[in-house]
């Protein structure tokens, strides 16, 4: 039996499923991992993007980035992976999906629930009184090159978690009780190398099997009851094959 034909039988016959996601399950949508050769930080411009310090002290920094990123996040789709997961959810499979990524694909394609334990750039917040907006309705401020304030005049901020911020308690917390019950974890396209996201699998159970399914090796592959390193739309379309036979 090779692996791929071993995981659907162990996802057919576990009870409760996680699957945590990170970067990879989205570059087959075309959006850009953070840590690749060619990812987000590879661009030097890009290294403080994501750093809550340097938002506060010139947001120009954030906004220059998501002039291009947005649009790019905006017109893409979900892809086979993300329609893997909530087909399996359709069909009545009990599995939560546990996210580091910030785009919206997992919801897109269907996925109920959803934790975002970095954030979600669907909404803005101002960072002085604290109103919240959908983030689409400042992309048309963003493209021109301007700065999205509050009728305040704080800036708002996309609810994304920067460096040096808290973790969305609520995500995070539902994450942990979601793995600490599951019997089966699938691990999807993630380095397993921001933390404290990469000490999620730590919550599973003794019983539980872990699934890494990842381009490149992770820190955890030596734990994990099946590794597979290939292409994970590939992979996940060829699982819903067998799945849905």
């Amino acid at each position: 039996m090779n692996p791929i034909e071993q995981l659907s039988e162990w996802i057919r016959g576990a009870g409760s499923i996680v699957a945590l996601t990170g970067a990879g399950i989205s570059t087959g949508s075309g959006i850009p991992d953070f840590r690749s050769a060619s990812g987000i930080y590879s661009d030097s411009r890009n290294v403080n993007v994501f750093d809550l310090d340097a938002f506060s002290r010139n947001p120009g920094i954030f906004y220059t980035f998501a002039r291009a990123f947005y649009p790019q996040v905006r017109d893409a789709h979900p892809n086979a992976a993300h329609r893997a997961l909530a087909e399996w959810q359709r069909q009545g499979k009990e599995l939560v999906v546990v996210t580091q990524n910030v785009d919206d694909y997992h919801q897109r394609a269907g996925s109920v629930p959803v934790y975002s334990v970095h954030g979600n750039h669907i909404y803005s917040s101002c960072q002085r009184c604290g109103d919240r907006v959908e983030t689409e309705t400042l992309h048309s401020l963003i493209e021109t090159g301007e700065i999205p304030r509050c009728s305040c005049g704080g800036v708002y901020k996309p609810d994304i978690t920067f460096f040096g911020e808290m973790l969305p308690e609520y995500d995070w917390n539902a994450s942990v009780r979601a793995i600490s019950r599951c019997d089966l974890l699938l691990v999807l396209g993630t380095s397993l190398t921001v933390y404290p996201a990469a000490g999620l699998p730590g919550y599973r159970p003794l019983n539980c099997r872990m699934v890494i399914i990842n381009h490149d090796p992770t820190p955890l592959d030596a734990e994990a009851q099946l590794v597979i390193h290939d292409d994970l739309c590939n992979v996940m379309e060829k699982l819903s094959a067998l799945i849905s036979c």
